[in-house]
């Protein structure tokens, strides 16, 4: 199966995790934007339409909580999936605000996993 290659946002205030997630992503074939901080991702998502995007959940200033519900109020971004990381522990609660989660530390296979995931579903409803 042929898996697409995908724009994906990525949203963190450690500009190191920015840099290796960017990456490692762009070795795999895709196309990366990174925002440091909340504010600056919806800035960004003001001119690109990322297939997915990668939130960290705890920042500075707004919270990739907040952020993401932002994203998903709004009708042009609601579909774009958002997929948690984060180092805390209580998933259960996200499942109505992310598409899914990943809890750090996490391996490059889980996230490539994840990705080929949302970009095969994408590719399927079309």
């Amino acid at each position: 199966m042929d898996i697409k290659m995908a724009k994906i946002l990525i949203v963190d205030d450690n500009r190191m995790i920015l840099q290796a997630l960017s990456e490692h992503l762009e070795e795999m074939g895709h196309d990366t934007e990174v925002a440091d901080s909340g504010l600056d991702a919806l800035d960004l998502l003001e001119n690109i339409r990322p297939d997915l995007i990668i939130m960290d959940i705890v920042m500075p200033g707004m919270s990739g909580i907040e952020v993401t519900k932002k994203i998903k109020a709004n009708p042009a971004l609601a579909s774009v999936p958002v997929v948690a990381f984060t180092s805390q522990s209580n998933h259960a609660q996200w499942s109505e605000i992310f598409d899914d989660y990943l809890v750090k530390p996490f391996g490059y296979d889980d996230l490539a996993k994840i990705i080929n995931r949302f970009i095969q579903q994408s590719a399927d409803s079309i």
